[in-house]
């Protein structure tokens, strides 16, 4: 955006802020100033600003239709940010950040058409695009035995659930028969995703609980590694200072013991 303006002949002063929820959080402390005065200030932001936010003065707002969205990939057993087009229910929200303390307007990057016959009525729940690990072991560790039958307000994709029923037996959290081991009854006492659960708890014999705890806190919070526009390589040679080549959760415990 700054190389476009820096293109125009007679641009006016634009303050540009980013917001994003790894942001920190003085920098997203900035998007609420004031601007100075002859300025306008422009806030690009994810879809966190939709119902998250309000800020004050807001005149306009440029709608792309598209946002990333958390997502379970069963090929890699991971969620994954993805980009898809927006629902009506979100877009609609979005056009309301505009107006809500003065006179606004919405600019959607899209047609009428697209938004009435393409765009998803609302947006698709979490339960059925994420992983359900969690989910499954504490049904599990509630009494639930057929979950494939069990009334979910919005049912998720029979794959998603058995995908993560694998994923649990491959950890030794179920049994052959698909019931809660002993193992899984421990997990379910964490509030953390299986796999780190099961780290914890196999430490414990190994004699290196203390180094996975630092570990499994280290993986349970946003990225600890922030990379500035404009200060990209000073930011990686700062991390590299810390980096361990064979493993990213030794690059982890490297930063909390130096």
């Amino acid at each position: 955006m700054r190389t476009r303006l820096g293109e125009l002949d007679e641009a006016p002063p634009l303050a540009v802020l980013p917001i994003y929820s790894q942001l920190p959080s003085d920098l997203q402390a900035k998007i609420f100033h004031r601007a100075p005065g002859g300025m306008r200030k422009c806030i690009v932001a994810t879809n966190i600003a939709e119902t998250s936010l309000t800020v004050d003065g807001i005149l306009f707002v440029i709608d792309p239709g598209f946002c990333k969205m958390k997502v379970y990939n069963p090929r890699i057993g991971m969620d994954a940010l993805q980009i898809f087009p927006v629902s009506q229910a979100s877009a609609n929200q979005r056009s309301g950040r505009a107006g809500r303390t003065g006179p606004g307007q919405c600019f959607r990057l899209y047609t009428e058409r697209q938004f009435k016959e393409e765009m998803l009525v609302s947006t698709v729940p979490e339960i059925q695009r994420t992983n359900l690990s969690n989910v499954v072991l504490l049904l599990k560790s509630l009494g639930v035995d057929d979950l494939l039958k069990f009334h979910f307000m919005d049912a998720p994709p029979q794959d998603n659930m058995l995908n993560s029923m694998y994923q649990l037996w491959t950890l030794g959290a179920l049994d052959n028969t698909g019931r809660l081991t002993d193992l899984g009854r421990t997990m379910v006492e964490f509030p953390l995703d299986p796999t780190l659960s099961k780290m914890l708890i196999v430490s414990e014999g190994m004699g290196c609980s203390e180094e996975v705890l630092t570990i499994v806190s280290m993986l349970s919070v946003p990225a600890i590694f922030f990379r500035p526009k404009g200060r990209e390589d000073e930011a990686d040679a700062k991390k590299e200072k810390f980096q361990v080549p064979e493993s990213d959760h030794l690059t982890f415990l490297n930063v909390y013991l130096q």
